[in-house]
């Protein structure tokens, strides 16, 4: 089952929920889409609370790069790469709403995805 992304929610439930409510979707997104690609993807959760702080931010780096390459992948038409995710959430904060632009564009990206590979 394909889960549905929320700008919104993952926007105001992040700190209501002290950050669990993305935790729980990035997980979700993972799997959806190695369901949809037949890939393996290591764990959100797993990379969020144990291996981020051991690499010092690196392996998160890696960890979306590839996922935002895969979701490229999975839909060409919807525009979305790993050049979205360093160009809008990583060099984007040097204006403040680069991560906010790039959430957005994640949401409509895994929704655009089709139901099943």
């Amino acid at each position: 089952m394909r889960h549905s992304f929320n700008f919104w929610a993952l926007l105001f439930l992040n700190p209501l929920t002290l950050g669990i409510y993305p935790l729980v979707k990035y997980t979700q997104m993972g799997s959806d889409i190695s369901n949809l690609d037949g890939k393996s993807t290591f764990p959100y959760w797993v990379m969020a609370l144990f291996l981020s702080g051991i690499t010092l931010g690196i392996f998160p780096l890696i960890w979306w790069h590839r996922i935002c390459n895969r979701i490229g992948a999975l839909g060409p038409s919807n525009g979305f790469s790993a050049g979205t995710f360093w160009g809008w959430n990583v060099l984007g904060c040097l204006i403040l709403v680069g991560p906010l632009v790039f959430l957005w564009k994640l949401c409509n990206a895994l929704n655009s995805l089709p139901k099943s590979a």
